[in-house]
């Protein structure tokens, strides 16, 4: 190794966390107040430009957001042979779902939802539920090219970071792309349902037309709930009843898509890490991989080894390569305040965090060193068809049956039961 660890990899402090979203009461049609987050682009983003295709009288804006029935039946009158709720799992896309098959004037044909690869199974498992009790069947889009799969971009780029550009292009290559390629399976011109709301950022404002309605790749989108706050959109929820998602309760978004662009690591990782192991786990794995191509020299450019931990928040822009100034700080444990699940005291989230303030005699010298110490998805046969957190998910659920049956409440329960008897039998040694 040319340089140790403190030297090649640097602190991630510094990031902007995102600003919560403001809420309010009743339908809006005034332009929210600015400060509200970042938050993940709908399906009304234009990929290539900001420009908005227009079909028919759409060009023109109007004065006012058209509420859900108008929009509904605005939708209508155009041609389209195919209707599906884009469903994520949020509450804006459940709510918009709902309405939509209780109130439209034609009947929606089913529900689609992308899997990104990096997203909780919990949440694919809430759609699921939701589209069974509207009795309405489940497309799932996850069909990319390998080169645009997330464990194989982060090797080369390092992890997103929180910028307008790393959020684009992770939606594009973890949602767009495959929810194009499923399209292609229908014929004629699709319609499609969003949950995207008006008053839910500055940037939605921008993007969802006051009409709610959008041309995009050939297809229409409608966002009926484009006047309403994210307070209506809850309000809803709990007066038809719709059961609430648990993921979304504990996390504040869908956990579709765990890309980490805008991550509160410290926040969330902690979450993860007590509701969601295996999402942890994996996480962990991404980052030993991670690591082992910048040590190796594998990384698309020297600079990127700025973002080998995930949810870094560094608010440069990777893929246009503006690099932060040499950085004083490294890592170190004034960065954070300890984190739960590595030890009393231990200020790092992950292990593999953790293994990087090593000195660089600690450090084994070789090709895949962090990958192996720390990658657990090495452990699933290489001729599994199954995606890894899929694996991890099932190992943790067995592991809790265990710890059921043994009289613990959780696995968690029976690992720091058993690794404090090992303390106790070692220290009466």
């Amino acid at each position: 190794m040319s340089c140790s660890p403190p030297d090649c990899f640097k602190c991630p402090c510094g990031r902007d966390a995102p600003c919560s979203t403001a809420g309010g009461s009743g339908p809006a049609t005034s332009k929210p107040t600015p400060g509200a987050g970042p938050t993940e682009p709908g399906f009304t983003d234009h990929v290539a430009d900001d420009t908005t295709e227009s079909w028919g009288d759409l060009e023109g804006q109007t004065s006012e957001t058209n509420d859900p029935d108008e929009i509904l039946h605005d939708a209508k009158s155009h041609d389209w042979d195919h209707a599906f709720a884009l469903m994520s799992g949020g509450y804006d896309s459940m709510a918009a779902t709902h309405y939509t098959y209780h109130n439209a004037p034609f009947a929606l044909d089913g529900v689609i939802h992308i899997d990104t690869s990096i997203g909780l199974r919990e949440t694919t498992e809430y759609v699921q539920s939701r589209a069974d009790d509207l009795d309405l069947p489940v497309h799932i889009a996850n069909v990319r090219r390998d080169a645009d799969e997330y464990a194989t971009r982060i090797e080369t780029y390092g992890f997103p970071g929180a910028n307008k550009t790393s959020h684009k292009w992770e939606w594009v290559n973890n949602k767009d792309k495959p929810l194009q390629t499923l399209l292609q399976q229908f014929d004629g011109t699709t319609l499609l349902i969003s949950g995207a709301t008006r008053e839910e950022s500055d940037a939605r404002y921008e993007k969802v037309d006051a009409s709610g309605l959008e041309l995009k790749d050939g297809h229409l989108y409608a966002s009926p709930l484009a006047a309403w706050t994210p307070a209506d959109v809850r309000a809803y929820i709990d007066d038809q009843g719709i059961p609430r998602s648990d993921v979304v309760d504990e996390l504040t978004h869908s956990g579709d898509c765990l890309c980490g662009a805008y991550a509160d690591r410290w926040f969330e990782l902690e979450m993860i890490h007590e509701e969601w192991p295996y999402m942890w786990a994996y996480i962990q794995s991404l980052e030993a991989r991670v690591i082992d191509s910048a040590r190796n020299r594998n990384m698309k450019k020297e600079s990127y080894e700025d973002y080998v931990l995930w949810g870094h928040g560094s608010t440069t822009e990777r893929e246009l390569d503006q690099r932060l100034g040499k950085r004083e700080m490294t890592l170190c444990q004034a960065c954070e305040p300890a984190a739960p699940g590595l030890g009393s005291g231990d200020a790092f989230q992950t292990l593999t965090e953790a293994a990087l303030q090593l000195d660089e005699s600690d450090v084994p010298d070789t090709e895949t060193a962090f990958r192996d110490a720390f990658d657990l998805t090495q452990a699933i046969p290489d001729d599994s068809d199954e995606h890894p957190l899929e694996v991890l998910r099932r190992g943790y659920d067995a592991l809790d049956d265990v710890a059921d049956r043994l009289g613990y409440e959780d696995h968690t329960e029976l690992v720091e039961d058993r690794a404090l008897e090992g303390v106790v039998l070692e220290a009466d040694r």
